[in-house]
């Protein structure tokens, strides 16, 4: 099969998932959900592609911003992790270049597959769940709670100013 595989002769779904994708790399049939896209691989992939290659160790020693920072990019979005479990597969394939409609390795077929699955209504739940995991997995100092500004700060005083600015020119006191 491996030299099928590698020949071409056999070819690989893009919706077919490989097990890299799940925690420990194990795959639940009777759960398909348990564990998936949690894996350490994925992890190292996304902090190697948007935090710093050295992000990956428990000491960062980066000296320049990753491509998160540069960008903005605060929170791990589904499309991101698409990207990266699409990347990471493609890594691992023996072929020489990445091409979204390359037939050989699906790349389009199989990012799309994941991101139809994580933009399904119907796992609004396990997806909010998989992104608040892997937001405390990239972005340390992530949370989920809104987090308003201090009762006596500057920018307390600042949005309440222009509240009540907002409201004289509604009412046209202004």
């Amino acid at each position: 099969t491996k030299t099928k595989l590698v020949t071409g002769q056999i070819q690989v779904a893009g919706d077919q998932w490989p097990v890299f994708l799940y925690a420990n790399y194990t795959y639940d049939p009777e759960d398909p959900w348990n564990g998936l896209l949690c894996s350490g691989l994925l992890v190292s992939a996304f902090k190697h592609i948007f935090t710093s290659p050295s992000s990956i160790d428990q000491e960062p020693k980066a000296t320049r911003s990753g491509n998160a920072r540069i960008h903005g990019m605060r929170a791990v979005t589904k499309a991101s992790i698409a990207y990266v479990a699409t990347q990471a597969r493609f890594g691992l394939t023996s072929a020489q270049v990445f091409s979204r409609t390359d037939h050989v390795t699906d790349s389009e077929r199989f990012y799309n597959s994941i991101l139809d699955l994580l933009d399904d209504d119907n796992e609004k739940d396990e997806v909010d769940q998989l992104l608040t995991w892997w937001n405390r997995q990239v972005f340390p100092l992530y949370s989920d709670i809104e987090r308003l500004p201090s009762k006596n700060s500057a920018l307390a005083r600042i949005r309440q100013k222009r509240a009540e600015y907002k409201e004289r020119q509604e009412n046209g006191t202004a």
